[in-house]
């Protein structure tokens, strides 16, 4: 994702660019910088910067329309998006604000208004995120389950039941990871089994370990967990019952579909890779980067999807989700997503629409 004040230019003066990143590098941003519209969009897939500054007048593909392609896509919608331009009319900047861009500075301008409208966009951003972090919290910690998101095996999200259930604190846990807590003979096992999910992404599992609480009792535990995104990272989010205390009937044993449905939508509101991109999108993506001729590349020989693997890519080019490419294609949506890991792993890319973006530049399929 880059680092956390990462901005990405879209500018074709390269002198001015270069005095925009020189002074906002000194301000502590990092900039990367893109010379047309088509970069400018694959660079904004790619690093899911902090926020974007955009000239209208950009070869390629304009900036109105890098910003409405940006507005389409769940991974780039909320980035804070400013507009250079040399257009002074009313009319013309009424054209911008109309679309939805946050800001809007014409040519002249100070660097220190720049740096400002950064500032100012940047924090009401933070704002926001900070408002869904809260919503989120909320939810896990009012579940009636032990619930944890783990990345690399390490928790970043603990909530006050599963404190309760192994006698660490949520600082202390965050500190350590899962498997650490498992006994020594079910770490092995659960190490690959967690590893296998996310390789996988697999939606859902389950399986029975045991771990030792801060006391160094033994805990029997049912681990029900599955693949997700966090903050545009994978991650394996899941619930933990005991099973030791007897305390639960055996239809408490599976989280309900209500609890399914809340967390659900509480890791999604960290998301930047949905699984389902829009056949207009798509379509759009392929119309630039098909009629620009510096984005044009033959097929790498490096890369070669299977059979499958190109007509799950052409399915979801047609905006179809993980259950309706499953119909399609006769095969069960667990198939669907190792094959969406294997696209996104073989293209090096870091979310599914760069993997498209790049399908889209190399011809690896007719999208």
């Amino acid at each position: 994702m880059g680092t956390l004040k990462q901005i990405l230019l879209i500018e074709d003066d390269v002198a001015l660019a270069g005095t925009i990143k020189n002074y906002l590098t000194i301000k502590g941003f990092e900039v990367v910088h893109a010379e047309n519209g088509a970069l400018g969009i694959q660079q904004a897939f790619s690093k899911t910067p902090l926020a974007i500054i955009c000239d209208i007048n950009i070869p390629v593909v304009d900036g109105y329309q890098v910003f409405k392609i940006l507005s389409e896509s769940p991974a780039t919608y909320a980035i804070p998006f400013i507009f250079l331009t040399a257009k002074t009319s009313p009319s013309e900047i009424r054209v911008g604000m109309q679309l939805g861009v946050d800001d809007y500075l014409t040519k002249p301008f100070e660097l220190n208004d720049l740096l400002n409208a950064l500032n100012t966009r940047i924090h009401k951003r933070d704002k926001l995120l900070q408002a869904n972090e809260d919503k989120f919290m909320s939810l896990v910690n009012n579940s009636p389950h032990a619930v944890f998101i783990c990345q690399d095996n390490h928790f970043i999200v603990v909530n006050r039941k599963l404190s309760d259930l192994t006698g660490y604190s949520q600082v202390e846990l965050e500190e350590t990871g899962l498997t650490h807590l498992a006994n020594e003979a079910d770490r092995a096992k659960l190490t690959l089994r967690m590893q296998q999910c996310v390789a996988n992404h697999e939606k859902e599992f389950s399986m029975e370990f045991s771990l030792r609480d801060k006391w160094k009792k033994q805990i029997q535990v049912k681990l029900m967990g599955g693949f997700s995104y966090f903050k545009g990272r994978d991650c394996l989010v899941g619930t933990l019952i005991n099973l030791s205390s007897g305390q639960y009937a055996l239809s408490d044993i599976a989280l309900s579909s209500k609890d399914l449905e809340e967390l659900g939508k509480a890791i999604e509101l960290f998301s930047s890779d949905y699984n389902i991109i829009s056949k207009s999108l798509v379509e759009k993506l392929s119309q630039i980067f098909r009629k620009d001729e510096h984005s044009a590349e033959p097929t790498s020989d490096e890369v070669e999807l299977s059979g499958r693997e190109k007509d799950v890519l052409r399915e979801i080019c047609t905006g179809k989700s993980t259950h309706e490419i499953a119909e399609s294609l006769f095969i069960s949506e667990r198939t669907v997503e190792k094959h969406r890991a294997a696209i996104v792993q073989k293209t090096n890319a870091k979310n599914m629409i760069e993997a498209v973006i790049y399908a889209i530049r190399h011809r690896l399929v007719g999208v």
